[in-house]
């Protein structure tokens, strides 16, 4: 039996989550850039698409650093507190960017 099983597996639920996002959020992008009769606002699916692979390499090290504090049994929170907020902003940035361009869609 895995010690700490329902931690670890909340932490890979969390990893899981966070990577559909981004998968979500680059489908977008290419979206964007593939619809017929639009002009795409500077690249803004390329941003979209950019942003989501930043988005699983800032997952993945938080991921595995939460895998190596539970494996220690050894929990620095602290270390988190930066993490959450970037993902929270890369986040908003990604659906901001989504939004403007869909507004700009409609006009």
């Amino acid at each position: 039996m895995i010690e700490r099983f329902q931690e670890h597996a909340a932490n890979e639920r969390t990893f899981l989550s966070w990577t559909r996002t981004a998968i979500t959020i680059a489908g977008f992008g290419i979206l964007i850039e593939k619809l017929p009769n639009t002009q795409p606002a500077a690249g803004t699916g390329v941003l979209l698409v950019g942003l989501s692979a930043l988005l699983v390499l800032f997952s993945t090290v938080r991921f595995l650093a939460i895998r190596r504090q539970l494996n220690r049994q050894h929990a620095d929170g602290a270390l988190f507190g930066w993490i959450e907020v970037l993902f929270t902003s890369m986040l908003a940035l990604l659906l901001g960017t989504l939004f403007v361009f869909l507004l700009r869609l409609v006009q």
